[in-house]
């Protein structure tokens, strides 16, 4: 009777003990899920193709991986251009688009911009550049987040979460078809 009543506390404790440890992997093991981390991108894609002067052009700054706990959201690009004048100068300028979203509130697609391609611009490719900023929701779990897209996305982007905000920064030569 001794023995049978051992073998039964025995038991209890070792189902106490892999209950206890399942809960504690279930409620810790994904600790990604608890945190702020920004998107990470495959880098940009553009239509039409080719680009030429005096085009609307539509770039995307497309995502391998939504980011989790993000709130307002600033998104800008820019793209400088060389102009040739009427009377043969040259002038530089800059064509920058900015929006602002609330990634998990209203819109956590891929960032999107339209600009217009002016007809004078005289740049075969000109340089590219792309940053987002987020708010965290919760504490960021830190670090930096990209990745590889193929041959199928130009550039690249890299994000980085901090312990209150997010950020990315990436860039892209834009193949201009004189």
């Amino acid at each position: 009777m001794k023995n049978n009543m051992m073998n039964r506390l025995m038991k209890l404790i070792a189902s106490t003990f892999f209950m206890t440890m399942a809960i504690v992997c279930l409620t810790s093991c994904n600790e990604e899920e608890k945190g702020s981390y920004p998107p990470a991108y495959y880098g940009f894609s553009y239509s039409p193709v080719p680009v030429h002067p005096g085009d609307s052009v539509t770039i995307t700054a497309v995502q391998a991986r939504k980011g989790h706990y993000l709130n307002a959201c600033d998104y800008t690009l820019n793209v400088p251009l060389t102009l040739e004048q009427a009377d043969g100068s040259l002038k530089d300028t800059t064509i920058v688009s900015k929006y602002h979203t609330n990634y998990d509130g209203t819109d956590n697609g891929n960032p999107t911009f339209k600009i217009l391609i002016p007809a004078n611009a005289i740049d075969e490719k000109p340089y590219v550049t792309f940053s987002a900023r987020w708010n965290n929701s919760a504490d960021g779990i830190g670090g930096e987040y990209s990745a590889s897209g193929g041959t199928e996305y130009l550039g690249s982007i890299v994000s980085t979460s901090y312990l209150l905000y997010s950020s990315a920064t990436g860039h892209f030569n834009l193949p201009i078809k004189q």
